[in-house]
Formats: C-alpha cells, structure tokens, sequence
C-alpha cells in the first residue's frame, strides 16, 4: 500500500514546478515584447562658423544659460568721464628774491624747463647779434661770413629752443603759460579718450577731488589739451588750473578728475563685463538672431570702473551680450 503522505508532497512538487515554468514563460515573453527604453540624446554643442565670425547655439547647449544678453540704447544713458590726475607744477613766492618761482614734480620736469628758459634766451641774444652784424652788413662794416654765421646761431638756437619746448608741450604744460602765471596756481595733468577731445571745451569746469584730502572737491578749469596723441594709450592730456589759495596742493599729488556727465547721444553704454579685449583690439558678441551671436568690433569712448561708452560698433536696439562674454571669446578665439 502506498504511502498517502509521499505522494501528496510529489504532487506538491511537480505543481510547484509547473506554476514557476509558466511564470518564466511569462516574464519571458513580456520582456521580449516590451517597447525598448529610449536613450536621451545629449544636448548639442556650441557650432563655430566663419572661423569664430558667429556662435550658434541649440536649445539646451551646454554653457547656453551663462550667456546673458539685452537690447541696448533706448536714451537715457551715460557715462560720467572720471581721469586718474596728478599736480605737475605750481607756483609760489620765492623766499629769497621774494618773486614767483615754480615748482615742479620731478628733477626731469625743472630741468626741461630750465633749459627752455636758457634756449629762449640764447634766441634772444642770437636775433639781437644777426640785427646787429645786418646793419653793418648793410654799412659794409661786417662780411657775408659774419652774417651767415650770425644767422646759422639763431637757427640753431631756435631749434634748440623748439626742442625744449615740444618736450614740456609733450607733458601737458606750456611753457609760455607757465612764466606768466601768477602766484598760488597749481596745474592738474589727467588724460582723456582720444574719442573725446572734441567734446571737451576750453574752459569748462571740472571737479577734482585728491587722494590727500578725499572728502573736499576742488573746482578747476580745463586750460588746454595736449598737442599729441599717446599711439598706445589712444589718449590725449588734459592741463587743468586750480587757485591754490592757501597753498595746500602739492607737485606730485594724486587725485581723479571728474569731468560734467557726457550725453551718450546715438551711441551706448554697456558693462565692462561686455567687452572682450584680444590683441589690442575690443569686441562684443550681439545677438542679431535669437541664439547666433556675432562677434563685432567695437570703439570705447568714455569709461568708469564698470560701464563703457561704445562710440562705434553698435547701435541702439541691437542685443548685446552683457554677461557670457568670455565663454564666447573662448569659442570664438580658440581659446
């Protein structure tokens, strides 16, 4: 007789065993119909056209959302034109001969000028010795050497004399204007944008404020600007007068010059963050179509610590990128 217990637990078993068969088999056939999972595409890079001319940017690009742009223009806008400055010379009243003398920053300085006294005085003497040996050429008392000589010495003399005076004229001053000053006068040497000479008048008023005494503002008058252009800097000098009354200006000093707020007018103003400096020369990146960014080459007139005004390159209502921009000189440059 057979166990009734063995073969209740075989016949466990072998269900067991069919019901995990079928499982498997439906796992399996699941598994093979199911829809395969998509893999996500990664985001497009940046594309370099016309050989860093133009930035395309996909949707999505990686370093996209640094790139920050806004329309420019629009009115309103300025820059107000500060200038580092330094007092180059002033005058004061001599201790011993009790007359005007003038004092400079430097030994260079006072040294040029002297030698600018002295030339123009051997130019006096020179024309006063070739009127003398004319007239006794013309009486037949003097020779053709003698006045040829005498008119070589005053050429010499006079070019001699334009030397000194093309080196003063080179740092600001005028030597003239400075042998004919009166007493208590302190001249201001600062520099400004080439851009921007034909904005600034003779005789506008301007503000100093040095770093000796910072919380008092000085009120001085723009004399004259400089004859030259600096080739590097793109600047020209400024000579400013101040009345120093009280004689507390000193040669040497340092202070900042802020000139009356220029009206940007059809140009722009945009941060300096804007602006990517290569080899000299400065450009911004504008968004012409949304997401194609075009580098352009730009001119800088006035400027502060933080905003620039963009006298050519742009023009009001373009986009601009103001924040980015040195992910896109990366991209553009190669860098």
């Amino acid at each position: 007789m057979k166990n009734p217990i063995k073969s209740l637990n075989r016949n466990s078993l072998l269900l067991l065993v069919a019901i995990a068969s079928i499982t498997f088999v439906t796992v399996l056939v699941y598994a093979l119909n199911r829809p395969a999972k998509k893999v996500a595409k990664p985001p497009e890079k940046a594309i370099v056209h016309e050989k860093g001319e133009r930035i395309e940017f996909k949707p999505g690009s990686p370093g996209l959302e640094l790139v920050k742009s806004r329309t420019v223009g629009g009115g309103g806008e300025f820059v107000s034109l500060e200038s580092p400055a330094r007092i180059i010379a002033a005058t004061t009243s001599s201790v011993s001969s009790g007359g005007k003398i003038v004092i400079f920053e430097s030994a260079e300085l006072n040294d040029l000028y002297v030698g600018f006294v002295h030339a123009r005085n051997e130019v006096y003497r020179s024309r006063k010795n070739l009127s003398r040996i004319q007239d006794m050429f013309k009486h037949r008392v003097a020779t053709e050497k003698d006045l040829v000589e005498a008119e070589t010495s005053l050429g010499n003399d006079t070019a001699q004399l334009a030397e000194f005076e093309g080196k003063l004229r080179a740092q600001g001053l005028d030597p003239n204007k400075l042998g004919n000053a009166g007493n208590n006068i302190a001249w201001v040497i600062c520099d400004i944008p080439e851009s921007q000479i034909e904005n600034l008048k003779k005789g506008r008023k301007v503000k100093i404020n040095f770093n000796s005494s910072p919380g008092t503002d000085w009120v001085g008058t723009a004399q004259a600007i400089g004859d030259n252009v600096d080739p590097i800097t793109r600047t020209a000098k400024v000579r400013i007068e101040i009345i120093n009354k009280h004689k507390d200006l000193k040669p040497g000093m340092f202070g900042v010059v802020r000139f009356p707020e220029q009206i940007a007018g059809n140009t722009v103003v945009l941060p300096y963050t804007s602006i990517v400096t290569v080899e000299g020369t400065n450009y911004v990146f504008v968004e012409e179509t949304p997401l194609n960014f075009h580098k352009r080459q730009v001119t800088l007139g006035v400027s502060t610590k933080e905003s620039v005004n963009i006298t050519e390159g742009v023009t009001p209502g373009e986009r601009v990128v103001v924040e980015g921009s040195i992910l896109l000189k990366g991209l553009s440059f190669g860098f």
